[in-house]
């Protein structure tokens, strides 16, 4: 089995929230290689799920100095410092993901909520209704193509 099939076949274990069989998949695949940025964020993702934050974010950190371009990295980053209630290092890194990725409603929701735990209410619902305006514009967007 070459490493993508191995990591689709770790994807779709994962999905299945088989996180320990998803984990020794993509375990796998690191050792083949060891800088394959999907399996690393893949790895992070069950990490956050255990609660091994610390593991998940190295992983995430790593795959960011290889793709330092990827905004779902920052996104995921922000999640773990979010849980770490690292509420300033948590927008920061939500904001990267905007800034990458400016069509990218998760990374909208997030922030909205980090502000509004912040306190600061009306930041929070601006945020919100740009969450909405972006995600109704993907929508538009997939009727066009899939019409």
């Amino acid at each position: 089995m070459d490493i993508e099939d191995l990591f689709l076949e770790g994807a779709r274990i994962l999905t299945l929230k088989q996180f320990d069989s998803a984990l020794e998949i993509f375990n796998k695949v690191l050792e083949m290689d060891p800088n394959y940025v999907k399996a690393l964020e893949a790895r992070a993702v069950i990490y956050i799920q255990k609660n091994e934050l610390e593991l998940a974010q190295n992983d995430l950190e790593k795959a960011i100095n290889i793709e330092p371009e990827n905004a779902r990295l920052y996104f995921r980053l922000g999640q773990i410092y979010y849980r770490k209630k690292d509420l300033d290092k948590a927008l920061e890194l939500f904001t990267k993901a905007i800034d990458l990725e400016p069509n990218y409603p998760a990374a909208y929701m997030a922030r909205s909520q980090v502000l509004r735990e912040k306190g600061l209410e009306e930041a929070a619902d601006l945020e919100l209704d740009k969450a909405v305006a972006v995600q109704r514009e993907l929508a538009k967007a997939r009727k066009v193509v899939d019409f």
